[in-house]
């Protein structure tokens, strides 16, 4: 039985659109044979989304765009893009545009709503979620940030310029200042060399000292210990007598208050004038007499007898 080429081509054009198919689910990462379903989706951005992007669901492929038109009706723009039916897309589910359009990576990340709720109906239109994709951020704000990064490096051009027009004047601050810095270096790494014996006999005079120190320690460790236990003896002393110290000092400037207030004979001694002035006539007329009876004795024992006297 002979096939007629039109049967032939027939055949030959069914299976060449059943491999297409095939191959397109294929790289959709969808099951060869599953069935999909179709929804939608209003944006007011498309992002750079064409026909044939990806769908994902939590990073995973789950189909990818149909249609990508801005409605006559809205002016925005309506996508339409089918899923695997497996996947229970629920009211509360809602899609965003994702990825850079300057690299070509652009895709539909649709995140799934509550599992107990109502499922999408077959055509039904999905929410579209709040915020910007960090990718989109980034290419909405590349112009500012590449001027930004031309400003800066135009300043480190002039910074760089500038540094090498003072490196090329031989009498520039600059240079001047890297010729005092080489000086300086230069000295002090001849100081090291002249005196490079004497330090290593200090070092190694103070490493003898820190030995010997250490030997005498761990040599003399009891008596050090007694030492130390009569230092803390002594010191505990001490503080007990600064705090009696600390007492009389208080006792001295409440008696020192008393005199100063005029309390007492002695606070009255010292702050009544009058009884100043009346002891010292007191003491002047003492004086006289006692002057008096030296010069004239006679006058004062004239009269007392013998007998009084004894």
């Amino acid at each position: 039985m002979r096939i007629s080429n039109e049967l032939k081509v027939g055949l030959t054009i069914i299976t060449a659109t059943v491999i297409f198919i095939l191959g397109v689910r294929y790289f959709e990462d969808l099951p060869l044979f599953a069935t999909t379903y179709d929804l939608s989706a209003e944006f007011d951005n498309a992002g750079g989304l064409i026909p044939g992007n990806t769908v994902r669901v939590n990073g995973v492929n789950v189909g990818s765009v149909n249609e990508v038109y801005i409605s006559t009706e809205t002016g925005k723009v309506e996508v339409k893009f089918h899923v695997d039916r497996n996947i229970s897309v629920t009211e509360g589910a809602y899609a965003k545009v994702s990825g850079i359009d300057a690299l070509g990576a652009v895709r539909l990340d649709l995140y799934l709503g509550p599992l107990d709720a109502p499922r999408i109906p077959e055509g039904g239109r999905v929410a579209v979620g709040d915020g910007n994709d960090i990718f989109g951020d980034i290419t909405a704000r590349a112009p500012e940030m590449l001027e930004r990064v031309s400003s800066v490096l135009d300043g480190l051009d002039t910074v760089l310029l500038e540094t090498g027009t003072m490196l090329s004047q031989p009498e520039s601050d600059f240079r001047s200042t890297l010729r005092s810095v080489n000086g300086s270096v230069t000295e002090l790494q001849s100081l090291l060399a002249a005196e490079r014996n004497r330090i290593s006999a200090i070092l190694q005079n103070v490493e003898e000292a820190t030995g010997s120190l250490k030997t005498l320690t761990s040599e003399n460790g009891p008596a050090v210990s007694k030492l130390v236990e009569d230092l803390s003896v002594t010191i505990a002393t001490l503080d007990r007598e600064l705090v009696g110290l600390g007492q009389a000092s208080r006792s001295l400037n409440v008696l020192l208050d008393k005199i100063n207030n005029g309390e007492g004979t002695l606070g009255l001694l010292v702050n009544d004038p009058s009884m100043y002035h009346k002891m010292d006539s007191t003491l002047d007329g003492i004086n006289m007499l006692v002057l008096d009876f030296k010069t004239n004795p006679g006058k004062y024992l004239g009269e007392m007898k013998l007998v009084d006297l004894f």
